[in-house]
C-alpha cells in the first residue's frame, strides 16, 4: 500500500521510513550478534582449558608452578580434558560450514591439540613423550630427586608451541572482534548489577576500617583475595573432592525423586502413602542426619556424604515432578484421549514435556542444595581433603581469610554446577516459550 493511498503528508512519510529503517537496523544487529554470550563463554572456557592441559602434559609445569599444582587431582584431569573436547567441538561445529582456509586450519589445529590432551589424560598415550623419544609413563609420574628432568625440559618448548597454536586457533574460530556490539549491549544491560557489585566490595573494604571491625570477624575483600591467590591450588583440589560427593548425591537423589514423582503422579494411592514420609524426612535438619549417616556408612566412606546430599535434594525434585506431571492442560489431555492415545503416549507427548520446566527448576535448586549438603556433611567427620573440613579447620585456627577463600571456591563450584544444568535445560527446552525469544 503506497503513501498516496494512505494520504500521508511528506513529514509523516519520512517518519515512517525512519522508523522502518531503525527497526531493520536493530533486527540486523541482533541477528549478526546472535544475541547471547554462549559462544563467548565456550571460547573463554576453551582458552583456560588449553592452558591447563598444557600444564598437565609436562611434570615440570605440574609440580614446579603454582598454577599447575592446582590441577594435580587425578580424578579431575580426565574431566578437564573432556570439557575441553566439548568446548572444541562446539567451536568447530559453529564454524563447520566455513570455506575460509584460515578457519579450516584453526579447526584442524584445535582438534589436534584436543586429541593430544584426550589421548594423554584418558588413555595414557603421551604424544609429546613419543616426539622426544621417552616413555609415556615417565610423564605421569611424580617428580623425585632422581627423576631425569632433562627429558621434561626438552619437551617443554614443544608443549609451549602446541599450546600457543591451540590458543591462536581458538581466537580465530571465536573472532571476538566481530561481536563488540554484543558486548556493548550486554555491558549496558548489566551495568546496574556491575555497579552495585563494585560498590558492595568498596564499602566492605572501607567500612571495616571506619568501624574498626576485627579481621577475625570479617576480613577485608583484599585480604581474602590475597589468601585465595596464595592457597587456590589446594582449594581447587579440595573443592573437587567435595563436588564429587555433591554430584553423585545429586544424581541419586534427583533420579529417585523423578522416578517416585512419576509413580506418584500415576498412582494416587502410592502418592498418598509416600508424601507424608517424604515430608517427614525433609523436615529433619541435615545437621541431625550427618552423624547418623557417618555411623551407618562410616565417616571415611563417601557414601555417607552422598546419602546426605541425596536426601536433601530428593524432596524438592519429587514434588516438582508430581506438580509438573499434573499441570497438563485439560483440553490437551481430552484431545489426546479423544484420539485414543495410550497412557504411555500421553505421558511421552504431553505430561513429560509439560513437567520438564518444573523438573529443571528443581534440578537447578538441587545444585545449590547438593553443595550445601556435601560441605555440611564434612563438618562431622570424614576425609580431610574436602572443603567442609578445610573451612572448619581454618576457622578453628582463626585463619579466617583462608576460610573465606574456601567459601569462595565452593561458590564457584556451585555456580558452575548450576550453569551446566541450565545449559542442559536450554538445549532440551528450546521449544519452550521461556527460551523461544532468546
Amino acid at each position: 500500500m503506497s503513501d498516496q493511498t494512505l494520504n500521508l503528508t511528506p513529514q509523516q512519510a519520512g517518519d515512517i521510513e525512519a522508523a522502518t529503517q531503525t527497526i531493520y537496523a536493530e533486527a540486523a544487529d541482533r541477528t549478526l550478534d546472535t544475541r547471547t554470550l554462549g559462544l563467548d563463554l565456550v571460547a573463554l572456557t576453551a582458552l583456560l582449558l588449553i592452558v591447563i592441559v598444557a600444564h598437565l602434559l609436562n611434570p615440570l609445569l605440574i609440580y614446579e608452578t603454582q598454577f599447575g599444582s592446582a590441577w594435580r587431582n587425578a580424578t579431575l584431569q580426565p574431566v578437564l580434558a573432556g570439557v575441553l573436547a566439548i568446548c572444541a567441538g562446539v567451536l568447530i561445529y559453529a564454524n563447520w560450514k566455513t570455506r575460509n582456509p584460515l578457519k579450516t586450519g584453526a579447526m584442524i589445529a584445535l582438534g589436534a591439540y584436543t586429541l593430544i590432551g584426550i589421548a594423554a589424560l584418558w588413555f595414557g598415550l603421551h604424544t609429546i613423550a613419543l616426539i622426544v623419544g621417552a616413555e609415556s609413563t615417565l610423564f605421569f609420574e611424580r617428580l623425585r630427586p632422581d627423576t631425569p628432568t632433562e627429558t621434561f625440559a626438552a619437551a617443554l618448548p614443544i608443549t609451549t608451541v602446541f599450546m600457543g597454536t591451540a590458543l591462536i586457533a581458538t581466537v580465530i574460530l571465536w573472532q571476538p572482534w566481530t561481536r563488540l556490539s554484543l558486548y556493548t549491549r550486554v555491558i549496558r544491560k548489566q551495568s546496574a548489577a556491575l555497579i552495585v557489585g563494585a560498590l558492595v566490595l568498596l564499602l566492605w573494604e572501607v567500612l571495616i576500617d571506619v568501624f574498626r571491625i576485627e579481621s577475625f570477624l570479617l576480613p577485608k575483600p583484599s585480604v581474602i583475595g590475597g589468601a585465595f591467590a596464595e592457597g587456590y591450588p589446594r582449594l581447587v583440589s579440595a573443592g573437587w573432592n567435595t563436588f564429587q560427593n555433591a554430584f553423585w548425591g545429586f544424581v541419586v537423589g534427583c533420579g529417585a525423586g523423578i522416578l517416585t514423582g512419576i509413580a506418584s503422579a500415576r498412582f494416587a494411592g502410592f502418592s498418598r502413602a509416600l508424601l507424608p514420609i517424604a515430608i517427614a524426612i525433609n523436615a529433619i535438619p541435615i545437621i541431625a542426619l550427618a552423624p547418623i549417616m557417618n555411623n551407618w556408612f562410616g565417616a571415611l566412606n563417601p557414601a555417607s556424604k552422598i546419602a546426605i546430599v541425596a536426601i536433601l535434594v530428593y524432596f524438592p525434585t519429587m514434588i516438582s515432578t508430581v506438580r509438573g506431571l499434573n499441570a497438563v492442560d485439560a483440553l490437551s489431555l481430552e484431545l489426546m484421549q479423544t484420539y485414543a492415545a495410550s497412557q504411555l503416549q500421553i505421558f511421552a507427548k504431553l505430561r513429560l514435556p509439560t513437567a520438564l520446566p518444573y523438573i529443571f527448576s528443581a534440578l537447578k535448586v538441587g545444585t545449590t542444595l547438593a553443595m550445601i549438603g556435601a560441605i555440611v556433611s564434612e563438618y562431622f567427620g570424614g576425609s580431610t581433603a574436602g572443603l567442609g573440613f578445610r573451612i572448619r579447620d581454618d576457622a578453628g585456627l582463626f585463619k579466617y581469610p583462608e576460610a573465606w577463600s574456601a567459601i569462595f571456591i565452593s561458590a564457584i563450584y556451585g555456580i558452575l554446577f548450576y550453569l551446566v544444568v541450565s545449559v542442559i535445560e536450554r538445549a532440551l527446552l528450546r521449544w519452550h516459550v521461556a527460551f523461544r525469544d532468546e
